[in-house]
């Protein structure tokens, strides 16, 4: 099972930290924004890219840290990839008036 990192835990350690927009895409271009320095990967393609995270802990988040982020948690872990989960997703991210970036100045 994975564990769950607070947006405020996050918010000090996120230049140390891999963190992975795992959020569906329409959602995604409906805010427009993300959190600065993380790298966008569609959740249900996992199993082509959770390779590049090996040997790393990464902290995942979609909208609100439910199905989406689970999953793909879950998925990460089971590989051996030391992953949390942002508690409350982006959405308590940005309502904890956290810094986010639009999309395009993230990877």
């Amino acid at each position: 099972m994975s564990g769950t990192i607070s947006p405020l835990q996050l918010s000090y350690s996120l230049h140390e930290t891999v963190v992975i927009d795992v959020r569906k895409e329409p959602a995604r271009r409906a805010s427009m924004l993300t959190i600065p320095d993380s790298r966008h990967r569609r959740p249900f393609d996992a199993e082509s890219w959770w390779r590049e995270f090996a040997g790393q802990s990464v902290v995942v988040f979609c909208v609100h840290g439910h199905e989406v982020s689970r999953a793909v948690a879950g998925f990460l872990t089971d590989n051996g990839v030391d992953a949390m989960i942002l508690e409350g997703g982006f959405e308590a991210w940005r309502e904890a008036g956290h810094p986010f970036v639009p999309i395009g100045d993230a990877s």
